[in-house]
C-alpha cells in the first residue's frame, strides 16, 4: 500500500520524473515520437511546481509513495474544466452546470503499476471531489492509451468522445465517467489492485 498525500513543492522534480517516465511507457507509437523525445523533467518540474504553488480547489495535486522507493504516483483533479462541455451534461441530463468533477492526470511510475496505486489515488480524488460537493466524476483519456482498460476496470464509463488535434495529429480520446462517486469509491476500493 502506498503512502497518500497532498504535494508539496519539493514533491515537483519526482512528479515530473513520475509524469515523463509514465508518458513515455504509455504514449510511445501514440503521439509522435518528437513529443515524448522533447519532454524534460526540468520542464516539467517547473509545471507542476506552478500548479502545487497554486493550491486551488480547482486544480488539487496528490501524491503517492511507497517506503524504500520514493514517489511513485500523482493525480491531479478539481472541478470539471468543461462545465459547458459533453461529459457534464452527459451527467446533468442535458444540462450544464459545475456538479462533475474531472481527474485531469493520474500517472504511476511504470515500474510500480499493477500494484493498486493507480486504485488508490483515484479512490482518494473522488473522496477529495466529494467533500467539496461533487457528485460526479469523469476523465479524459487518449483512446489508444491501455490505461483505458484500467478505467473500466475501476467502473468508468464512456460518455463522450472527441477528436483533438494535438502536435500536429487528430488524435481520439475517450471521457470515462462515474455517475455517482459514493458508489464509485466502494467499487474501487472493493477492486483488485490496478
Amino acid at each position: 500500500m502506498a503512502i497518500i498525500g497532498r504535494a508539496t513543492i519539493r514533491n515537483a522534480p519526482d512528479i515530473a520524473e513520475v509524469y515523463v517516465d509514465a508518458w513515455r511507457s504509455a504514449y510511445a507509437g501514440v503521439v509522435p515520437d518528437r513529443v515524448l523525445v522533447g519532454m524534460s523533467c526540468e520542464q516539467q518540474t517547473r509545471e507542476w511546481a506552478y500548479l502545487i504553488r497554486r493550491r486551488s480547489e480547482d486544480h488539487t495535486v496528490m501524491v503517492a509513495a511507497e517506503i524504500g522507493h520514493g514517489l511513485v504516483g500523482v493525480t491531479s483533479f478539481g472541478t470539471s474544466r468543461e462545465s459547458q462541455g459533453i461529459p457534464a451534461r452527459a451527467f446533468n441530463g442535458g444540462e450544464s452546470g459545475k456538479t462533475a468533477g474531472e481527474i485531469f492526470t493520474l500517472y504511476v511510475q511504470p515500474d510500480f503499476q499493477e500494484r493498486g496505486i493507480g486504485r488508490q489515488l483515484l479512490s482518494a480524488a473522488f473522496s477529495a471531489l466529494r467533500q467539496r460537493g461533487l457528485e460526479r466524476g469523469f476523465l479524459w483519456v487518449l483512446r489508444d492509451n491501455p490505461a483505458r482498460f484500467f478505467y473500466e476496470r475501476m467502473g468508468g464509463i464512456p460518455v463522450a468522445r472527441k477528436k483533438e488535434k494535438l502536435w500536429g495529429s487528430a488524435l481520439d480520446q475517450v471521457a470515462y465517467g462515474w455517475p455517482d462517486l459514493r458508489r464509485a469509491i466502494g467499487r474501487i476500493g472493493s477492486c483488485s489492485a490496478g
